[in-house]
């Protein structure tokens, strides 16, 4: 039987290296555009720099760093990293029966794989998720399920008032305690590799582990996502090497007990906020992932990626899924800005070299990532010739990429080497609006505006839709000026 998407990606190779081989006077050409072929050399160098800088952590994080701490773990004896109890923290909103019945039963999978009682705190907006879980648990002696009711579709409120409802049931300073949502699904052996790292490293505050879609109605979707995790994947193993992830993923994390029944990081969760210079204070809405992540980053702690654990994230695309993704985007991309500029303020020495220059360039990598579509845009105005090498040189680039994605993605996707480039623009655009439109936030992926806007919010916003548009402009000129 064939195999389509290895013979599209073989196909797509074949007419690839044909086009390249087959372009006429390609020194000739470059000579002629020098400051062109400069700059996009000095741009790529960048680029392409920062991809082989996470490739070489990735690789000495896999051999040899998580390698030895797998080992470690595996070899000792469960009753010495098996805690009491197991605890878990998950929030639903209307979340569908199909959907939230697998989480359920793959929490009690897990506990009944290790032999422990289990105690499920549940931050619900409705009576809806609630019956969902309480037949499938029915009456099982060793499953303790506590509804935490939030009448608002208010995520963060959901989460504090499980978590206090959690410490009250007596969560030790060494306990894991498992963050979850009502649409992750547990794959078998999951939390067996994950507990004892807890053990063996006691310097590790929390981790997250490997990840994987299951989309259910979208082709498209389900390629896009298969991308981005694959994308996800590459980079946890490079910052992991640092003891430090960019995000503590709310699908599924892991943190020490003593970390986590703090008042100050419960009521982060709950109230967290930021003052920018232009909207002024900015209370956070979605994004608690970020919240509990900067917490732990602000007091130094370590956290690891479990790369061999996984979790199935199960998604139901309810409208466009091209719109669903852009308001994803939106969704990330504004949680990653509202927390970026004051992780970066920490400092190095306390998020670490590499992670603090990651963070750095979050804010240049949204510029980057529009350059090349302008270069060509300018480019097709001066010589078609060099705007076809151009098309040439970021089909190249994407397919090499691709090639490292296939590995962390764990199979070949002809639809990588063009996505890549969608998504790179599309996430370039959306960070740069979003840079300007801090205050846009969604309650979560079903588009529930937080409040209703005012003339004020409203004239607002306009001005500052005028600013990005400004930006893009000067930014436009500035390519313009330096290839001419």
């Amino acid at each position: 039987m064939i195999n389509w998407n290895v013979f599209l990606f073989f196909l797509y190779s074949f007419i690839l290296f044909v086009l390249i081989l087959e372009t006429p006077n390609k020194i000739v050409h470059i000579r002629e555009y020098p400051y062109i072929f400069g700059l996009v050399g000095f741009i790529g160098i960048y680029r392409y720099g920062m991809w082989l800088a996470h490739l070489i952590r990735a690789q000495i994080y896999e051999r040899y760093f998580y390698k030895k701490v797998r080992k470690n773990a595996d070899s000792i004896q469960e009753e010495r990293w098996k805690p009491e109890r197991l605890y878990f923290m998950i929030v639903s909103f209307l979340e569908e029966k199909e959907i939230l019945s697998n989480s359920i039963k793959s929490i009690i999978q897990e506990a009944r794989s290790l032999n422990l009682p289990v105690t499920i705190c549940m931050g619900t907006a409705s009576a809806h998720d609630e019956k969902i879980v309480s037949s499938v648990i029915g009456h099982d002696d060793k499953v303790k399920i506590i509804f935490v009711r939030q009448e608002l579709p208010d995520k963060r409120l959901q989460i504090g008032r499980a978590l206090r409802a959690l410490v009250r049931q007596g969560v030790g300073k060494n306990d894991p305690v498992i963050f979850m949502d009502g649409d992750s699904v547990i794959y078998p052996g999951c939390l067996r590799k994950c507990l004892p790292v807890f053990h063996i490293c006691p310097d590790v505050d929390a981790l997250t582990t490997n990840e994987k879609a299951v989309v259910m109605n979208s082709w498209l979707l389900s390629n896009i996502l298969s991308l981005r995790f694959a994308i996800r994947n590459f980079h946890m193993h490079s910052l992991a090497l640092s003891r430090k992830v960019l995000c503590l993923t709310g699908r599924f994390s892991i943190f020490r007990g003593s970390r986590i029944i703090e008042e100050s990081f419960i009521s982060r969760i709950e109230y967290d906020y930021i003052c920018d210079w232009y909207w002024e204070k900015i209370k956070f809405l979605s994004g608690d992932d970020k919240s509990t992540w900067y917490s732990l980053l602000e007091r130094g702690s370590n956290m690891l990626y479990v790369p061999d654990a996984y979790i199935y994230s199960i998604e139901k695309v309810r409208s466009n899924p091209v719109k669903k993704y852009i308001n994803d985007l939106q969704r990330w991309g504004g949680n990653m800005l509202r927390n970026n500029l004051r992780a970066l303020q920490l400092g190095p020495r306390r998020t670490g070299f590499f992670t603090w220059f990651v963070l750095l360039d979050q804010r240049m990598s949204m510029w980057t990532a529009i350059f090349s579509p302008i270069l060509i845009i300018l480019m097709s105005f001066k010589s078609l010739k060099l705007t076809y090498m151009l098309i040439l040189w970021v089909l190249l680039v994407r397919y090499l990429q691709s090639l490292l994605l296939f590995y962390y993605g764990g199979k070949i996707n002809s639809t990588f080497p063009i996505l890549l480039y969608f998504n790179q623009v599309l996430n370039g655009v959306i960070k740069i609006y979003m840079l300007f439109h801090l205050s846009l936030q969604r309650w979560n992926d079903q588009n529930i505006p937080a409040t209703q806007s005012t003339t004020n919010q409203k004239i607002e916003l306009l001005t500052a839709k005028y600013i990005t548009i400004l930006y893009i402009i000067i930014f436009f000129l500035i390519i313009n000026a330096a290839t001419s």
